[in-house]
């Protein structure tokens, strides 16, 4: 069949999914009369596919694009987190420091009249060191059964087609992955 020269209008459908949708369409007008189609319907389709082909790539510059931001900001927070680790070691420097020196010097408070602040040295909080649990009585203790299911064995015999009580194989949604041209001509480059 010739390549009809008519081309499709598609500036008025603007979304992928409209767009997937006209595509929708006419591939179902093909199927319905039989696999044939006139010049009209294929300049329509052809039309249509290149739409989609370019909303494709703006969607993949999109993409690139939010994964730099992403990245960008990613840095902010590593550093953003290690500055509160940093300024929360040195409360800890700090207050441990205070406390050693008070401690040194026999001093439980300190308040000025005058003072913005009221301190005192405080007796550290209780708390329970078990240092071997198998000697502990069988009232104080929670016994815990662990099941853990070897799940990529299990996937393994699903697959090979055996039927496991309990389990069940569940696809997830599709997805697609976006590769920036320049690798595959270096692909073909390399080999």
């Amino acid at each position: 069949m010739a390549k009809a020269k008519k081309e499709v209008n598609t500036e008025l459908v603007t979304t992928a999914i409209g767009i997937s949708s006209e595509l929708r369409q006419i591939v179902e007008q093909i199927e319905a009369n039989g696999g044939e189609c006139d010049d009209a319907t294929f300049a329509a389709l052809q039309g249509w596919q290149a739409a989609l082909e370019v909303k494709a790539e703006n969607i993949a510059h999109v993409k690139l694009r939010l994964e730099a931001d992403a990245a960008y900001w990613q840095q902010y927070e590593d550093a953003a987190r290690a500055m509160r680790k940093s300024k929360e070691a040195a409360v800890k420097r700090l207050t441990d420091y205070l406390a050693r020196c008070m401690a040194t010097a026999g001093v439980k408070s300190i308040k000025k009249d005058d003072g913005l602040f009221s301190i005192s040295l405080q007796q550290g909080r209780a708390s329970c060191v078990v240092f071997n649990e198998k000697k502990l009585p069988f009232e104080l203790v929670d016994v815990v059964e662990l099941i853990k299911p070897r799940t990529a064995e299990i996937k393994e015999r699903i697959e090979a087609g055996e039927q496991i009580p309990g389990a069940t194989l569940e696809y997830g949604a599709d997805y697609i992955t976006i590769r920036a041209a320049s690798s595959k001509k270096q692909e073909k480059n390399d080999e």
